[in-house]
Protein backbone atom coordinates (compact mmCIF):
# COMPACT_ATOMS: atom_id res chain seq x y z
CA UNK A 1 0.00 0.00 0.00
CA UNK A 2 1.19 3.55 -0.68
CA UNK A 3 1.81 5.78 2.34
CA UNK A 4 -1.19 8.07 1.89
CA UNK A 5 -3.69 5.25 1.40
CA UNK A 6 -2.31 3.54 4.52
CA UNK A 7 -2.26 6.71 6.62
CA UNK A 8 -5.77 7.92 5.71
CA UNK A 9 -7.33 4.45 5.52
CA UNK A 10 -10.25 5.38 7.84
CA UNK A 11 -11.12 8.97 6.88
CA UNK A 12 -14.30 9.16 8.98
CA UNK A 13 -13.04 7.81 12.31
CA UNK A 14 -12.64 10.74 14.77
CA UNK A 15 -11.89 12.84 11.72
CA UNK A 16 -12.75 16.16 13.36
CA UNK A 17 -10.64 15.80 16.51
CA UNK A 18 -7.27 17.62 16.59
CA UNK A 19 -4.55 15.17 15.62
CA UNK A 20 -1.52 17.44 14.99
CA UNK A 21 -1.23 20.19 17.58
CA UNK A 22 1.22 23.08 17.90
CA UNK A 23 3.03 22.52 21.21
CA UNK A 24 3.56 26.27 21.68
CA UNK A 25 0.04 27.30 20.67
CA UNK A 26 -2.53 24.47 20.90
CA UNK A 27 -5.14 26.66 19.17
CA UNK A 28 -3.13 25.91 16.01
CA UNK A 29 -4.01 22.36 15.09
CA UNK A 30 -5.17 20.13 12.28
CA UNK A 31 -7.77 17.41 12.52
CA UNK A 32 -7.46 14.36 10.30
CA UNK A 33 -10.19 15.74 8.06
CA UNK A 34 -8.49 19.14 7.81
CA UNK A 35 -5.10 17.58 7.11
CA UNK A 36 -6.54 15.30 4.45
CA UNK A 37 -8.29 18.23 2.76
CA UNK A 38 -5.13 20.39 2.83
CA UNK A 39 -3.09 17.54 1.38
CA UNK A 40 -5.57 16.99 -1.44
CA UNK A 41 -5.56 20.73 -2.24
CA UNK A 42 -1.76 20.75 -2.34
CA UNK A 43 -1.78 17.71 -4.63
CA UNK A 44 -3.99 19.60 -7.07
CA UNK A 45 -1.87 22.74 -6.82
CA UNK A 46 1.42 20.93 -7.32
CA UNK A 47 0.03 19.09 -10.32
CA UNK A 48 -1.25 22.34 -11.81
CA UNK A 49 2.27 23.75 -11.36
CA UNK A 50 3.67 20.83 -13.36
CA UNK A 51 4.89 18.58 -10.55
CA UNK A 52 4.18 14.94 -11.34
CA UNK A 53 5.43 11.38 -10.87
CA UNK A 54 9.17 11.22 -10.36
CA UNK A 55 9.62 14.96 -9.76
CA UNK A 56 11.44 15.98 -6.58
CA UNK A 57 10.34 18.78 -4.25
CA UNK A 58 12.71 19.96 -1.52
CA UNK A 59 11.57 21.31 1.85
CA UNK A 60 13.89 23.43 3.99
CA UNK A 61 11.88 24.30 7.08
CA UNK A 62 11.43 23.73 10.78
CA UNK A 63 8.86 21.30 12.08
CA UNK A 64 5.25 22.50 12.22
CA UNK A 65 1.76 21.04 12.11
CA UNK A 66 1.58 22.11 8.44
CA UNK A 67 4.88 20.42 7.53
CA UNK A 68 2.92 17.18 7.11
CA UNK A 69 0.76 18.86 4.46
CA UNK A 70 3.93 19.32 2.41
CA UNK A 71 5.23 15.84 3.19
CA UNK A 72 2.07 14.01 2.17
CA UNK A 73 1.13 16.39 -0.64
CA UNK A 74 4.45 15.98 -2.44
CA UNK A 75 4.22 12.20 -2.29
CA UNK A 76 0.52 12.30 -3.13
CA UNK A 77 1.02 13.97 -6.50
CA UNK A 78 3.49 11.23 -7.40
CA UNK A 79 6.46 13.39 -6.46
CA UNK A 80 9.46 12.59 -4.31
CA UNK A 81 9.87 14.44 -1.02
CA UNK A 82 13.29 15.46 0.23
CA UNK A 83 13.96 17.46 3.39
CA UNK A 84 17.14 19.11 4.60
CA UNK A 85 18.48 20.21 7.93
CA UNK A 86 17.60 23.91 8.49
CA UNK A 87 21.13 24.33 9.86
CA UNK A 88 22.63 23.69 6.43
CA UNK A 89 24.86 26.40 5.02
CA UNK A 90 24.58 27.31 1.30
CA UNK A 91 27.36 24.93 0.20
CA UNK A 92 25.73 21.96 1.98
CA UNK A 93 22.33 22.89 0.60
CA UNK A 94 23.73 23.32 -2.91
CA UNK A 95 25.20 19.82 -2.76
CA UNK A 96 21.82 18.37 -1.82
CA UNK A 97 20.04 20.36 -4.54
CA UNK A 98 22.56 19.22 -7.15
CA UNK A 99 22.13 15.61 -6.04
CA UNK A 100 18.33 15.44 -5.78
CA UNK A 101 17.57 17.94 -8.58
CA UNK A 102 14.27 19.30 -7.21
CA UNK A 103 11.91 21.13 -9.55
CA UNK A 104 10.57 23.19 -6.68
CA UNK A 105 11.75 24.27 -3.22
CA UNK A 106 9.66 25.30 -0.22
CA UNK A 107 11.64 27.10 2.50
CA UNK A 108 10.95 28.86 5.78
CA UNK A 109 11.29 32.65 5.42
CA UNK A 110 14.27 32.75 7.79
CA UNK A 111 16.04 30.22 5.56
CA UNK A 112 15.36 31.97 2.25
CA UNK A 113 18.75 33.75 1.94
CA UNK A 114 20.72 30.50 2.07
CA UNK A 115 18.10 28.66 0.03
CA UNK A 116 18.01 31.22 -2.78
CA UNK A 117 21.81 31.38 -2.85
CA UNK A 118 22.10 27.60 -3.13
CA UNK A 119 19.31 27.43 -5.73
CA UNK A 120 21.03 30.06 -7.87
CA UNK A 121 24.30 28.17 -7.61
CA UNK A 122 22.51 25.10 -9.01
CA UNK A 123 20.75 27.00 -11.80
CA UNK A 124 17.30 26.92 -10.18
CA UNK A 125 15.39 30.19 -10.80
CA UNK A 126 13.92 32.22 -7.89
CA UNK A 127 10.44 31.48 -9.30
CA UNK A 128 10.95 27.84 -8.26
CA UNK A 129 11.38 28.82 -4.60
CA UNK A 130 8.29 29.26 -2.38
CA UNK A 131 8.23 30.47 1.20
CA UNK A 132 6.66 28.37 3.94
CA UNK A 133 5.17 31.48 5.52
CA UNK A 134 3.02 30.34 8.42
CA UNK A 135 2.41 33.82 9.83
CA UNK A 136 1.82 37.14 8.02
CA UNK A 137 4.71 38.72 9.93
CA UNK A 138 7.16 36.19 8.49
CA UNK A 139 6.55 36.84 4.80
CA UNK A 140 9.38 37.91 2.51
CA UNK A 141 8.34 40.36 -0.23
CA UNK A 142 8.85 39.13 -3.76
CA UNK A 143 8.85 35.41 -2.90
CA UNK A 144 5.77 33.31 -3.64
CA UNK A 145 3.84 31.91 -0.69
CA UNK A 146 3.36 28.18 -0.39
CA UNK A 147 -0.35 28.89 0.02
CA UNK A 148 -0.45 29.76 -3.68
CA UNK A 149 0.11 26.04 -4.25
CA UNK A 150 -3.11 25.17 -2.42
CA UNK A 151 -5.69 24.81 -5.17
CA UNK A 152 -9.33 25.70 -4.38
CA UNK A 153 -10.33 22.21 -5.42
CA UNK A 154 -9.17 18.88 -3.98
CA UNK A 155 -7.68 16.05 -5.98
CA UNK A 156 -7.09 12.44 -4.99
CA UNK A 157 -3.57 11.19 -4.53
CA UNK A 158 -1.85 9.04 -7.10
CA UNK A 159 -1.61 5.38 -6.13
CA UNK A 160 1.67 3.94 -7.49
CA UNK A 161 1.50 0.68 -9.41
CA UNK A 162 4.08 -0.88 -7.08
CA UNK A 163 4.61 0.87 -3.72
CA UNK A 164 7.67 -1.33 -3.11
CA UNK A 165 9.54 0.24 -6.01
CA UNK A 166 7.96 3.70 -6.27
CA UNK A 167 10.34 6.31 -4.77
CA UNK A 168 8.67 8.49 -2.15
CA UNK A 169 11.61 10.11 -0.35
CA UNK A 170 15.23 11.03 -0.97
CA UNK A 171 16.76 10.84 2.53
CA UNK A 172 20.18 12.38 3.13
CA UNK A 173 22.69 10.02 4.67
CA UNK A 174 26.38 10.63 5.31
CA UNK A 175 28.85 8.00 4.16
CA UNK A 176 32.30 7.17 5.44
CA UNK A 177 33.88 9.28 2.72
CA UNK A 178 32.92 12.27 0.64
CA UNK A 179 29.74 14.30 0.81
CA UNK A 180 26.34 13.05 1.99
CA UNK A 181 24.44 10.64 -0.24
CA UNK A 182 20.68 10.35 -0.78
CA UNK A 183 18.98 7.04 -0.03
CA UNK A 184 15.98 6.30 -2.26
CA UNK A 185 13.13 5.23 0.01
CA UNK A 186 9.94 3.71 -1.47
CA UNK A 187 6.39 4.04 -0.15
CA UNK A 188 6.58 0.53 1.33
CA UNK A 189 9.55 1.55 3.49
CA UNK A 190 7.51 4.24 5.24
CA UNK A 191 4.40 2.07 5.55
CA UNK A 192 6.36 -0.76 7.19
CA UNK A 193 7.97 1.69 9.62
CA UNK A 194 4.73 3.42 10.59
CA UNK A 195 2.98 0.04 10.91
CA UNK A 196 5.25 -0.95 13.79
CA UNK A 197 4.43 2.17 15.82
CA UNK A 198 0.75 1.85 15.01
CA UNK A 199 0.50 -1.82 15.99
CA UNK A 200 2.51 -1.36 19.19
CA UNK A 201 0.23 1.52 20.24
CA UNK A 202 -2.81 -0.76 20.05
CA UNK A 203 -1.68 -2.86 23.03
CA UNK A 204 -0.47 -0.14 25.41
CA UNK A 205 -1.70 -0.06 29.03
CA UNK A 206 -2.30 3.70 28.74
CA UNK A 207 -3.79 6.19 26.29
CA UNK A 208 -0.96 7.54 24.14
CA UNK A 209 -0.43 11.27 23.67
CA UNK A 210 2.74 12.09 21.79
CA UNK A 211 5.22 14.96 21.62
CA UNK A 212 7.89 15.24 18.95
CA UNK A 213 10.52 17.89 18.37
CA UNK A 214 12.49 15.70 15.98
CA UNK A 215 13.40 16.89 12.48
CA UNK A 216 10.42 15.65 10.42
CA UNK A 217 12.56 14.53 7.47
CA UNK A 218 14.80 12.28 9.61
CA UNK A 219 13.96 8.55 9.49
CA UNK A 220 13.90 8.37 13.29
CA UNK A 221 10.97 10.77 13.00
CA UNK A 222 9.14 9.83 9.80
CA UNK A 223 7.02 6.96 11.27
CA UNK A 224 5.56 9.13 14.03
CA UNK A 225 3.00 11.31 12.24
CA UNK A 226 1.63 8.65 9.83
CA UNK A 227 1.15 6.20 12.69
CA UNK A 228 -0.46 8.91 14.84
CA UNK A 229 -2.98 9.73 12.11
CA UNK A 230 -3.74 6.07 11.41
CA UNK A 231 -4.18 5.30 15.14
CA UNK A 232 -5.82 8.66 16.03
CA UNK A 233 -3.12 9.56 18.56
CA UNK A 234 -2.95 13.30 19.39
CA UNK A 235 0.57 14.45 18.61
CA UNK A 236 2.07 17.75 19.74
CA UNK A 237 4.62 19.25 17.35
CA UNK A 238 7.53 21.49 18.41
CA UNK A 239 9.84 23.15 15.87
CA UNK A 240 12.95 22.23 17.87
CA UNK A 241 13.91 20.83 21.25
CA UNK A 242 13.87 23.53 23.91
CA UNK A 243 14.09 22.02 27.39
CA UNK A 244 11.89 24.53 29.32
CA UNK A 245 9.21 24.35 26.60
CA UNK A 246 9.50 20.57 26.47
CA UNK A 247 8.94 20.27 30.21
CA UNK A 248 5.97 22.67 30.10
CA UNK A 249 4.30 20.80 27.22
CA UNK A 250 4.67 17.40 28.91
CA UNK A 251 3.33 18.74 32.19
CA UNK A 252 0.43 20.75 30.75
CA UNK A 253 -0.86 18.23 28.23
CA UNK A 254 -0.11 14.93 29.96
CA UNK A 255 2.26 13.69 27.28
CA UNK A 256 2.85 9.94 27.56
CA UNK A 257 5.33 9.31 24.71
CA UNK A 258 8.21 11.25 23.24
CA UNK A 259 11.31 10.80 21.11
CA UNK A 260 14.72 12.22 22.08
CA UNK A 261 18.40 12.22 21.23
CA UNK A 262 20.77 10.84 23.92
CA UNK A 263 22.29 14.23 24.88
CA UNK A 264 18.80 15.54 25.65
CA UNK A 265 18.10 12.59 27.95
CA UNK A 266 21.31 13.32 29.85
CA UNK A 267 20.49 17.04 30.03
CA UNK A 268 16.94 16.42 31.27
CA UNK A 269 18.21 14.03 33.94
CA UNK A 270 20.40 16.84 35.31
CA UNK A 271 17.68 19.49 35.13
CA UNK A 272 15.93 20.15 38.45
CA UNK A 273 12.78 21.39 36.72
CA UNK A 274 12.55 18.09 34.84
CA UNK A 275 13.15 15.91 37.90
CA UNK A 276 10.70 17.65 40.23
CA UNK A 277 7.59 15.72 39.17
CA UNK A 278 6.76 17.63 35.98
CA UNK A 279 7.38 14.61 33.71
CA UNK A 280 5.37 11.99 35.65
CA UNK A 281 2.95 11.47 32.77
CA UNK A 282 5.67 10.11 30.47
CA UNK A 283 5.47 6.35 29.99
CA UNK A 284 7.83 5.79 27.06
CA UNK A 285 10.83 7.76 25.83
CA UNK A 286 12.38 6.49 22.62
CA UNK A 287 15.95 7.46 21.78
CA UNK A 288 18.09 6.85 18.72
CA UNK A 289 21.10 8.10 16.82
CA UNK A 290 23.64 6.88 19.37
CA UNK A 291 23.88 4.48 22.29
CA UNK A 292 23.20 5.54 25.85
CA UNK A 293 24.29 3.32 28.74
CA UNK A 294 21.70 2.46 31.39
CA UNK A 295 23.40 4.51 34.16
CA UNK A 296 23.07 7.60 31.98
CA UNK A 297 19.32 6.97 31.55
CA UNK A 298 18.59 6.46 35.24
CA UNK A 299 18.40 10.12 36.42
CA UNK A 300 15.65 10.90 33.92
CA UNK A 301 13.93 7.53 34.31
CA UNK A 302 13.45 8.21 38.03
CA UNK A 303 11.59 11.41 37.11
CA UNK A 304 9.06 9.64 34.86
CA UNK A 305 5.98 7.50 35.56
CA UNK A 306 6.82 4.58 37.91
CA UNK A 307 6.19 2.12 35.06
CA UNK A 308 7.98 4.13 32.39
CA UNK A 309 10.77 2.99 30.10
CA UNK A 310 13.53 4.79 28.22
CA UNK A 311 14.00 2.67 25.16
CA UNK A 312 16.60 2.42 22.41
CA UNK A 313 15.97 2.41 18.69
CA UNK A 314 18.69 1.06 16.41
CA UNK A 315 18.64 1.44 12.68
CA UNK A 316 19.90 3.48 9.79
CA UNK A 317 18.53 5.68 7.04
CA UNK A 318 18.87 2.82 4.57
CA UNK A 319 16.74 0.45 6.67
CA UNK A 320 14.73 2.57 9.11
CA UNK A 321 14.04 1.29 12.63
CA UNK A 322 15.49 -2.23 12.83
CA UNK A 323 15.26 -2.83 16.58
CA UNK A 324 13.50 -1.14 19.46
CA UNK A 325 13.01 -1.66 23.17
CA UNK A 326 9.72 -3.07 24.48
CA UNK A 327 7.82 -1.67 27.41
CA UNK A 328 7.57 -5.03 29.20
CA UNK A 329 11.25 -5.96 28.79
CA UNK A 330 13.79 -5.88 31.58
CA UNK A 331 16.24 -3.04 30.84
CA UNK A 332 19.66 -4.08 29.56
CA UNK A 333 22.41 -2.64 27.36
CA UNK A 334 21.03 -4.05 24.12
CA UNK A 335 19.59 -1.80 21.43
CA UNK A 336 16.29 -3.65 21.66
CA UNK A 337 14.47 -6.48 19.93
CA UNK A 338 14.52 -7.08 16.20
CA UNK A 339 11.27 -5.70 14.77
CA UNK A 340 8.78 -7.89 12.89
CA UNK A 341 9.86 -8.61 9.33
CA UNK A 342 13.54 -7.86 9.98
CA UNK A 343 16.39 -10.33 10.24
CA UNK A 344 19.80 -9.49 11.66
CA UNK A 345 22.87 -11.68 11.27
CA UNK A 346 26.51 -11.24 12.18
CA UNK A 347 29.13 -11.45 9.43
CA UNK A 348 32.46 -13.23 9.95
CA UNK A 349 34.13 -9.93 10.77
CA UNK A 350 31.47 -9.03 13.34
CA UNK A 351 29.56 -6.53 11.21
CA UNK A 352 25.79 -6.59 11.65
CA UNK A 353 23.87 -7.26 8.44
CA UNK A 354 20.15 -6.65 7.93
CA UNK A 355 17.28 -7.87 5.81
CA UNK A 356 13.89 -6.23 6.08
CA UNK A 357 10.41 -5.88 4.62
CA UNK A 358 11.20 -2.67 2.72
CA UNK A 359 14.71 -1.28 2.63
CA UNK A 360 16.13 1.52 0.53
CA UNK A 361 16.20 1.03 -3.23
CA UNK A 362 19.78 2.33 -3.44
CA UNK A 363 21.65 5.61 -3.42
CA UNK A 364 20.59 8.28 -5.87
CA UNK A 365 23.02 8.64 -8.78
CA UNK A 366 25.64 6.53 -7.03
CA UNK A 367 25.77 2.97 -8.37
CA UNK A 368 29.14 2.25 -6.77
CA UNK A 369 27.92 3.12 -3.27
CA UNK A 370 24.66 1.25 -3.87
CA UNK A 371 26.53 -1.92 -4.80
CA UNK A 372 28.88 -1.57 -1.83
CA UNK A 373 25.95 -1.28 0.59
CA UNK A 374 24.87 -4.86 -0.07
CA UNK A 375 26.64 -8.14 0.56
CA UNK A 376 25.02 -11.38 -0.62
CA UNK A 377 21.58 -9.78 -0.40
CA UNK A 378 22.14 -8.35 3.08
CA UNK A 379 22.39 -4.63 3.87
CA UNK A 380 25.64 -3.70 5.57
CA UNK A 381 25.07 -1.57 8.68
CA UNK A 382 28.67 -0.62 9.45
CA UNK A 383 28.04 -1.55 13.09
CA UNK A 384 29.82 -4.37 14.88
CA UNK A 385 27.88 -6.37 17.44
CA UNK A 386 26.00 -9.53 18.26
CA UNK A 387 22.46 -10.96 18.16
CA UNK A 388 21.07 -13.21 20.87
CA UNK A 389 17.53 -14.34 21.47
CA UNK A 390 16.03 -11.74 19.17
CA UNK A 391 17.95 -8.86 20.76
CA UNK A 392 20.89 -6.95 19.31
CA UNK A 393 23.96 -5.52 21.05
CA UNK A 394 26.11 -2.95 19.23
CA UNK A 395 29.70 -2.74 20.44
CA UNK A 396 31.50 -0.66 17.80
CA UNK A 397 31.25 0.91 14.35
CA UNK A 398 33.09 -0.48 11.38
CA UNK A 399 32.56 2.79 9.56
CA UNK A 400 34.30 6.06 10.23
CA UNK A 401 30.95 7.86 10.36
CA UNK A 402 30.43 10.01 13.45
CA UNK A 403 27.19 10.43 15.37
CA UNK A 404 27.06 13.94 16.86
CA UNK A 405 23.92 14.75 18.87
CA UNK A 406 22.21 12.00 16.82
CA UNK A 407 23.24 13.60 13.50
CA UNK A 408 25.46 11.76 11.08
CA UNK A 409 28.73 13.50 10.26
CA UNK A 410 31.13 12.45 7.53
CA UNK A 411 34.74 13.12 8.64
CA UNK A 412 35.77 13.45 4.99
CA UNK A 413 33.25 16.26 4.44
CA UNK A 414 34.59 18.23 7.42
CA UNK A 415 38.17 17.54 6.38
CA UNK A 416 37.46 18.84 2.89
CA UNK A 417 36.25 22.16 4.29
CA UNK A 418 39.22 22.51 6.65
CA UNK A 419 41.69 21.67 3.89
CA UNK A 420 40.30 24.53 1.80
CA UNK A 421 41.69 27.01 4.38
CA UNK A 422 44.86 28.61 3.00
CA UNK A 423 46.60 28.19 6.35
CA UNK A 424 46.06 24.42 6.49
CA UNK A 425 48.34 21.85 4.85
CA UNK A 426 46.59 18.66 6.04
CA UNK A 427 43.74 17.63 8.30
CA UNK A 428 41.91 14.62 9.71
CA UNK A 429 38.72 14.39 11.76
CA UNK A 430 37.65 11.75 14.27
CA UNK A 431 35.05 11.53 17.01
CA UNK A 432 35.88 11.78 20.70
CA UNK A 433 33.59 10.77 23.53
CA UNK A 434 32.27 13.54 25.76
CA UNK A 435 32.67 11.38 28.85
CA UNK A 436 29.12 11.78 30.15
CA UNK A 437 27.68 9.02 28.03
CA UNK A 438 25.83 11.37 25.70
CA UNK A 439 27.86 10.68 22.58
CA UNK A 440 30.80 12.10 20.68
CA UNK A 441 31.96 15.35 19.12
CA UNK A 442 34.28 16.00 16.17
CA UNK A 443 37.96 16.58 16.87
CA UNK A 444 40.14 17.95 14.05
CA UNK A 445 43.84 17.20 13.73
CA UNK A 446 45.41 19.99 11.68
CA UNK A 447 48.81 20.49 10.08
CA UNK A 448 49.55 24.17 9.57
CA UNK A 449 50.71 25.27 6.13
CA UNK A 450 54.27 26.57 5.87
CA UNK A 451 54.17 30.35 5.82
CA UNK A 452 50.42 30.26 6.55
CA UNK A 453 50.64 32.77 9.36
CA UNK A 454 49.97 30.24 12.12
CA UNK A 455 46.26 29.55 11.77
CA UNK A 456 44.57 29.26 15.20
CA UNK A 457 42.03 26.79 16.51
CA UNK A 458 39.37 29.50 16.59
CA UNK A 459 40.09 30.38 12.96
CA UNK A 460 39.66 26.72 11.99
CA UNK A 461 36.37 26.54 13.87
CA UNK A 462 35.11 29.84 12.45
CA UNK A 463 36.06 28.83 8.90
CA UNK A 464 34.24 25.51 9.29
CA UNK A 465 31.24 27.11 10.98
CA UNK A 466 30.76 29.48 8.06
CA UNK A 467 30.48 26.53 5.68
CA UNK A 468 28.93 23.68 7.64
CA UNK A 469 26.11 23.12 10.10
CA UNK A 470 27.00 23.74 13.74
CA UNK A 471 27.03 20.07 14.73
CA UNK A 472 29.74 19.36 12.12
CA UNK A 473 32.11 22.02 13.47
CA UNK A 474 35.03 20.48 15.43
CA UNK A 475 34.65 20.99 19.16
CA UNK A 476 38.38 20.42 19.55
CA UNK A 477 41.34 21.28 17.32
CA UNK A 478 44.72 19.60 17.77
CA UNK A 479 47.69 20.91 15.78
CA UNK A 480 50.12 18.22 14.66
CA UNK A 481 53.30 17.91 12.64
CA UNK A 482 51.78 15.24 10.40
CA UNK A 483 48.67 13.13 9.90
CA UNK A 484 49.27 9.37 10.27
CA UNK A 485 48.63 7.60 6.98
CA UNK A 486 49.31 4.21 5.49
CA UNK A 487 51.61 3.75 2.47
CA UNK A 488 48.72 4.41 0.07
CA UNK A 489 47.91 7.72 1.74
CA UNK A 490 44.77 6.65 3.65
CA UNK A 491 44.32 8.44 6.96
CA UNK A 492 44.77 6.05 9.88
CA UNK A 493 41.80 7.18 11.93
CA UNK A 494 42.26 4.23 14.24
CA UNK A 495 45.58 5.70 15.41
CA UNK A 496 43.96 9.08 16.03
CA UNK A 497 40.99 7.54 17.85
CA UNK A 498 43.31 5.57 20.10
CA UNK A 499 45.27 8.73 20.83
CA UNK A 500 42.07 10.58 21.69
CA UNK A 501 41.03 7.75 23.99
CA UNK A 502 44.37 7.33 25.76
CA UNK A 503 45.65 10.91 25.90
CA UNK A 504 43.23 13.80 26.38
CA UNK A 505 45.36 16.96 26.84
CA UNK A 506 44.26 18.94 29.85
CA UNK A 507 45.63 22.42 29.23
CA UNK A 508 45.11 24.68 26.26
CA UNK A 509 48.40 25.35 24.52
CA UNK A 510 50.15 22.41 26.23
CA UNK A 511 52.49 20.52 23.91
CA UNK A 512 52.41 16.75 24.38
CA UNK A 513 53.86 13.76 22.55
CA UNK A 514 50.84 11.59 21.84
CA UNK A 515 51.61 9.44 18.83
CA UNK A 516 54.40 7.46 17.28
CA UNK A 517 53.67 6.03 13.84
CA UNK A 518 54.99 2.59 12.86
CA UNK A 519 57.88 2.11 10.50
CA UNK A 520 55.60 1.30 7.55
CA UNK A 521 54.03 4.69 8.11
CA UNK A 522 57.42 6.49 8.03
CA UNK A 523 57.90 6.29 11.83
CA UNK A 524 57.17 9.88 12.82
CA UNK A 525 56.84 11.12 16.38
CA UNK A 526 54.24 13.89 16.21
CA UNK A 527 54.00 16.72 18.71
CA UNK A 528 50.53 18.13 19.27
CA UNK A 529 49.24 21.42 20.58
CA UNK A 530 45.72 21.24 21.97
CA UNK A 531 43.00 23.85 21.72
CA UNK A 532 39.41 23.16 22.65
Amino acid sequence: MDLLSWTFADPDVQADKPILIDAADPTRSLSTAQLRSQVRRLIAGLQDTGIGPGDCVLVNAFNDVFYSVLYFGIMGCGGIFTGVNPAYKPAELAHHIALTQPKLIIAAPALLPSTLAAAAQCGLPPSAVYQFDLAPSSTTPGVQSWTSLLAPNERSWIIPADPATAPAHYASTSGTSGLPKAAILPHSYHVSQASFLSSSAATLPYTPIRLTALPPFHVFSTPIVPSSIRSRIPTYIAPRLDIPSFIATVSTHGITETYLAPPTIVALGANTAATSGTLRSLRQVWFGGAQLARPNREPLLRALHPNAAIQPVWGMTEAGWVTAGRLADTPDDSVGCVLPGYTVRVASDGELLVRGPALMLGYLRNEEASAAAWGDGWLRTGDVGREEGGKVWVVDRAKDLLKVRAWQVSPAEVEGVILAHPGVADAAVVGVELGDGSGEVPRAYVVRAAGGGGVSAEEVRQWTGERLARYKVPEEVVFVDCIPKNPTGKVLRRVLREEAKNERPKTEGEAVVVMEVTETQSRVGARHTYSG
